[in-house]
């Protein structure tokens, strides 16, 4: 009987996260730029690291982006990474927020592009969170759902 209740467990929680799909990242983040006068900066976002997907798969990304503040304090993130698997298919990420998540670290993103075996993703929408250390290395995460 507990073997039963077992095997219907793991059916239901499988079932229940079949249109859901999470990636977790670490690496680190090489962030320059210029900040101004009036206390506005531009600010380049380079990093690259190691990810692994609740699907079993991982693999090598690699980002590239801008980090803004403007004068009246308003911040943007507007991120591309591009996540390479061990099978060398790909997909990229758009990876975004605004001042509203700054102090969170969480924002949104999207998968714009795909190779083939990724196609299923193309379009899909996920939130997303990450940590920084004072080295700039990080943990992120996004869950998608679709």
């Amino acid at each position: 009987m507990q073997k039963l209740i077992l095997i219907l467990a793991v059916i239901f929680v499988s079932c229940g996260n079949a249109n859901e799909i999470t990636f977790e990242g670490t690496g680190k983040a090489d962030i320059n730029g210029y900040t101004f006068n009036d206390n506005s900066s531009y600010k380049l976002y380079k990093s690259n690291g190691h990810w692994k997907s609740s699907a079993g798969e991982f693999g090598l990304h690699t980002c590239l982006g801008t980090v803004t503040t403007s004068k009246n304090n308003k911040n943007g993130f507007n991120v591309y990474c591009r996540y390479v698997s061990q099978e060398d298919d790909y997909f990229t990420m758009k990876i975004y927020r605004d001042s509203e998540y700054k102090e969170s670290g969480a924002g949104k993103a999207k998968i714009i592009e795909t190779s083939e075996n990724y196609s299923y993703l193309l379009g899909v929408e996920c939130s997303h969170a990450v940590t920084y250390l004072k080295s700039f290395d990080y943990f992120a995460m996004q869950k998608c759902k679709f």
